[in-house]
Protein backbone atom coordinates (compact mmCIF):
# COMPACT_ATOMS: atom_id res chain seq x y z
CA UNK A 1 0.00 0.00 0.00
CA UNK A 2 2.89 2.37 -0.98
CA UNK A 3 3.85 2.34 2.58
CA UNK A 4 0.92 4.63 4.01
CA UNK A 5 0.50 2.23 6.81
CA UNK A 6 2.75 4.01 8.38
CA UNK A 7 0.79 7.06 8.73
CA UNK A 8 -1.41 5.61 11.34
CA UNK A 9 -0.89 7.59 13.83
CA UNK A 10 -0.54 6.84 18.22
CA UNK A 11 -0.68 9.05 21.07
CA UNK A 12 2.68 9.85 22.07
CA UNK A 13 3.14 9.47 26.03
CA UNK A 14 2.57 12.31 28.03
CA UNK A 15 5.87 12.98 30.42
CA UNK A 16 4.28 12.50 33.75
CA UNK A 17 6.94 16.06 34.75
CA UNK A 18 5.48 18.10 32.13
CA UNK A 19 1.97 17.72 32.17
CA UNK A 20 -0.62 20.43 33.96
CA UNK A 21 -1.70 19.99 37.58
CA UNK A 22 -5.23 19.21 37.80
CA UNK A 23 -6.09 22.70 38.71
CA UNK A 24 -4.68 24.14 35.22
CA UNK A 25 -6.74 21.09 33.29
CA UNK A 26 -10.08 22.41 35.04
CA UNK A 27 -9.63 26.40 34.46
CA UNK A 28 -10.35 27.81 31.32
CA UNK A 29 -8.40 27.28 28.51
CA UNK A 30 -6.85 29.78 26.69
CA UNK A 31 -7.45 30.24 22.48
CA UNK A 32 -4.33 28.52 21.97
CA UNK A 33 -4.89 25.68 24.19
CA UNK A 34 -8.48 25.36 22.85
CA UNK A 35 -7.12 25.32 19.65
CA UNK A 36 -4.88 22.63 20.14
CA UNK A 37 -7.12 20.81 21.78
CA UNK A 38 -9.62 20.81 18.98
CA UNK A 39 -6.92 19.70 17.05
CA UNK A 40 -5.75 16.95 18.92
CA UNK A 41 -9.42 15.76 18.59
CA UNK A 42 -9.86 16.01 15.12
CA UNK A 43 -6.54 14.47 14.41
CA UNK A 44 -7.36 11.28 16.49
CA UNK A 45 -10.91 10.98 15.04
CA UNK A 46 -8.40 11.11 11.50
CA UNK A 47 -6.42 8.46 13.08
CA UNK A 48 -9.48 6.08 14.06
CA UNK A 49 -10.84 6.49 10.34
CA UNK A 50 -7.96 5.71 8.73
CA UNK A 51 -7.24 2.11 10.80
CA UNK A 52 -10.71 1.71 9.53
CA UNK A 53 -10.16 2.57 6.16
CA UNK A 54 -7.31 0.18 6.29
CA UNK A 55 -8.37 -2.91 7.36
CA UNK A 56 -10.65 -4.03 3.96
CA UNK A 57 -7.11 -3.26 2.00
CA UNK A 58 -4.73 -5.10 3.94
CA UNK A 59 -7.54 -7.81 3.58
CA UNK A 60 -7.82 -8.04 -0.04
CA UNK A 61 -3.74 -7.75 -0.03
CA UNK A 62 -3.93 -10.49 1.97
CA UNK A 63 -6.26 -12.75 -0.41
CA UNK A 64 -3.62 -11.94 -3.56
CA UNK A 65 -0.66 -12.79 -1.56
CA UNK A 66 -2.23 -16.22 -0.05
CA UNK A 67 -3.67 -16.73 -4.14
CA UNK A 68 0.15 -16.02 -4.72
CA UNK A 69 1.95 -18.27 -2.56
CA UNK A 70 -0.33 -20.98 -3.42
CA UNK A 71 0.08 -20.88 -7.06
CA UNK A 72 4.49 -20.74 -6.33
CA UNK A 73 3.22 -23.95 -3.97
CA UNK A 74 2.15 -25.64 -6.94
CA UNK A 75 4.41 -24.78 -8.95
CA UNK A 76 6.59 -26.65 -7.21
CA UNK A 77 4.63 -29.82 -6.59
CA UNK A 78 4.07 -29.87 -10.25
CA UNK A 79 7.89 -29.40 -10.94
CA UNK A 80 8.27 -32.52 -8.43
CA UNK A 81 5.60 -34.66 -10.30
CA UNK A 82 7.55 -33.31 -13.83
CA UNK A 83 10.52 -35.00 -12.36
CA UNK A 84 9.18 -38.22 -11.14
CA UNK A 85 7.82 -38.53 -14.74
CA UNK A 86 10.78 -37.25 -16.47
CA UNK A 87 12.74 -40.28 -14.65
CA UNK A 88 10.45 -42.71 -15.68
CA UNK A 89 10.13 -41.78 -19.12
CA UNK A 90 13.93 -41.97 -19.38
CA UNK A 91 13.75 -45.31 -18.42
CA UNK A 92 11.74 -46.45 -20.12
CA UNK A 93 8.47 -46.71 -18.98
CA UNK A 94 8.65 -50.31 -17.58
CA UNK A 95 6.97 -49.48 -14.59
CA UNK A 96 3.72 -48.18 -14.28
CA UNK A 97 3.34 -44.39 -14.86
CA UNK A 98 3.84 -42.45 -11.67
CA UNK A 99 0.64 -40.85 -10.84
CA UNK A 100 0.95 -37.17 -9.48
CA UNK A 101 1.84 -36.64 -6.07
CA UNK A 102 -1.69 -36.14 -4.05
CA UNK A 103 -0.70 -33.27 -2.68
CA UNK A 104 -0.70 -31.73 -6.28
CA UNK A 105 -3.81 -32.69 -5.94
CA UNK A 106 -5.14 -31.22 -3.22
CA UNK A 107 -3.17 -28.08 -4.04
CA UNK A 108 -4.59 -27.18 -7.09
CA UNK A 109 -8.14 -27.64 -5.91
CA UNK A 110 -7.16 -25.17 -2.77
CA UNK A 111 -5.54 -22.84 -5.54
CA UNK A 112 -8.81 -22.67 -7.80
CA UNK A 113 -11.13 -21.02 -5.46
CA UNK A 114 -8.38 -18.95 -4.01
CA UNK A 115 -7.58 -17.50 -7.59
CA UNK A 116 -10.77 -16.61 -8.19
CA UNK A 117 -11.07 -15.00 -4.98
CA UNK A 118 -7.96 -13.06 -6.10
CA UNK A 119 -9.20 -12.09 -8.71
CA UNK A 120 -12.45 -10.52 -7.11
CA UNK A 121 -9.64 -8.96 -4.41
CA UNK A 122 -7.80 -7.40 -7.47
CA UNK A 123 -10.92 -5.54 -8.78
CA UNK A 124 -11.73 -4.43 -5.11
CA UNK A 125 -8.32 -3.21 -3.82
CA UNK A 126 -8.19 -0.12 -6.38
CA UNK A 127 -11.43 1.50 -4.74
CA UNK A 128 -9.99 0.19 -0.81
CA UNK A 129 -6.70 1.71 -1.67
CA UNK A 130 -8.12 5.15 -2.92
CA UNK A 131 -10.20 5.02 0.44
CA UNK A 132 -7.89 4.72 2.31
CA UNK A 133 -5.34 7.13 0.74
CA UNK A 134 -8.20 9.87 0.97
CA UNK A 135 -7.94 9.31 4.97
CA UNK A 136 -4.22 9.44 4.96
CA UNK A 137 -4.37 12.80 3.58
CA UNK A 138 -6.97 13.50 5.99
CA UNK A 139 -4.38 12.38 8.63
CA UNK A 140 -1.93 14.22 7.45
CA UNK A 141 -3.79 17.43 6.85
CA UNK A 142 -4.71 16.84 10.64
CA UNK A 143 -1.15 16.39 12.03
CA UNK A 144 -0.29 19.65 10.21
CA UNK A 145 -2.96 21.28 12.21
CA UNK A 146 -1.77 20.13 15.58
CA UNK A 147 1.57 20.65 14.62
CA UNK A 148 0.93 24.28 13.98
CA UNK A 149 -1.50 24.58 16.58
CA UNK A 150 1.32 22.98 19.54
CA UNK A 151 3.41 25.81 18.19
CA UNK A 152 0.90 28.27 19.30
CA UNK A 153 0.49 26.44 22.89
CA UNK A 154 4.21 26.00 23.11
CA UNK A 155 4.08 29.66 23.38
CA UNK A 156 1.42 29.99 25.60
CA UNK A 157 3.47 27.69 28.17
CA UNK A 158 6.68 29.54 27.89
CA UNK A 159 4.49 32.81 28.67
CA UNK A 160 2.97 31.25 31.90
CA UNK A 161 6.64 29.87 32.72
CA UNK A 162 8.00 33.27 32.47
CA UNK A 163 5.76 34.93 34.94
CA UNK A 164 7.87 32.26 37.12
CA UNK A 165 10.87 33.01 36.15
CA UNK A 166 10.05 36.72 36.48
CA UNK A 167 9.38 36.08 40.32
CA UNK A 168 12.74 33.93 40.92
CA UNK A 169 14.70 36.73 38.91
CA UNK A 170 12.89 39.03 40.92
CA UNK A 171 13.84 37.30 44.71
CA UNK A 172 17.18 37.07 42.80
CA UNK A 173 17.69 40.37 42.07
CA UNK A 174 16.46 41.38 45.42
CA UNK A 175 18.86 39.53 47.23
CA UNK A 176 22.09 41.13 44.85
CA UNK A 177 19.79 44.66 45.50
CA UNK A 178 21.01 43.76 49.40
CA UNK A 179 24.18 43.26 48.53
CA UNK A 180 24.97 46.36 46.56
CA UNK A 181 23.11 48.40 49.00
CA UNK A 182 25.96 47.05 51.35
CA UNK A 183 28.52 48.05 48.91
CA UNK A 184 27.48 51.07 48.62
CA UNK A 185 27.19 51.89 52.26
CA UNK A 186 30.47 50.42 52.80
CA UNK A 187 31.56 52.98 49.98
CA UNK A 188 30.10 55.98 51.13
CA UNK A 189 31.32 55.15 55.05
CA UNK A 190 35.12 54.85 53.35
CA UNK A 191 34.51 57.93 51.51
CA UNK A 192 33.58 60.44 54.30
CA UNK A 193 35.89 63.05 55.94
CA UNK A 194 36.52 60.75 58.69
CA UNK A 195 36.47 57.36 57.03
CA UNK A 196 35.71 54.34 58.80
CA UNK A 197 38.65 51.73 58.94
CA UNK A 198 38.65 48.91 56.37
CA UNK A 199 35.12 50.37 54.61
CA UNK A 200 36.29 50.70 51.37
CA UNK A 201 38.28 47.20 51.28
CA UNK A 202 34.91 45.48 52.57
CA UNK A 203 33.00 47.26 49.77
CA UNK A 204 35.49 46.14 47.24
CA UNK A 205 35.24 42.69 48.33
CA UNK A 206 31.43 42.64 48.17
CA UNK A 207 31.85 43.67 44.74
CA UNK A 208 33.82 40.79 44.04
CA UNK A 209 32.04 38.37 46.08
CA UNK A 210 28.59 39.48 44.04
CA UNK A 211 30.12 38.82 40.51
CA UNK A 212 31.54 35.64 42.37
CA UNK A 213 27.98 34.49 42.59
CA UNK A 214 26.52 35.21 39.43
CA UNK A 215 29.37 33.56 37.81
CA UNK A 216 29.12 30.26 39.55
CA UNK A 217 25.14 30.65 39.54
CA UNK A 218 25.54 30.32 35.71
CA UNK A 219 23.40 28.05 33.63
CA UNK A 220 23.28 26.25 30.20
CA UNK A 221 20.41 26.04 27.85
CA UNK A 222 18.81 22.97 28.77
CA UNK A 223 16.79 21.26 25.50
CA UNK A 224 15.55 18.43 27.57
CA UNK A 225 12.77 20.10 29.29
CA UNK A 226 11.91 21.82 26.24
CA UNK A 227 11.35 18.41 24.07
CA UNK A 228 9.22 16.89 27.42
CA UNK A 229 6.91 19.99 26.60
CA UNK A 230 6.88 19.55 22.78
CA UNK A 231 6.60 15.55 23.13
CA UNK A 232 3.86 15.79 26.06
CA UNK A 233 1.78 18.85 23.67
CA UNK A 234 1.45 16.37 20.99
CA UNK A 235 -1.56 14.85 22.77
CA UNK A 236 -2.05 16.82 26.20
CA UNK A 237 -3.03 20.71 24.84
CA UNK A 238 -2.99 21.29 28.66
CA UNK A 239 1.01 20.52 29.33
CA UNK A 240 3.03 23.18 30.90
CA UNK A 241 7.01 23.12 32.22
Amino acid sequence: MDGLTELICHPTPVAGNSTSSQEDVEAPRSPARAQLAFAIAELARAGAELTEAQEPALRLSAVIAEAARREAEIAALRAADEARLGAWLAEGGAHPRPEPDPATIAAEGRSAASAADAVAARSALPAAERAFQHCAERAREGQRRRDAALCGAAIDAARGFAERYRAALTAALEHEGALRGLREELLARGNRSEPEPGAIDAAARIGELIAETKRGAAVHCNPQIARRLLAALLSDPDASF
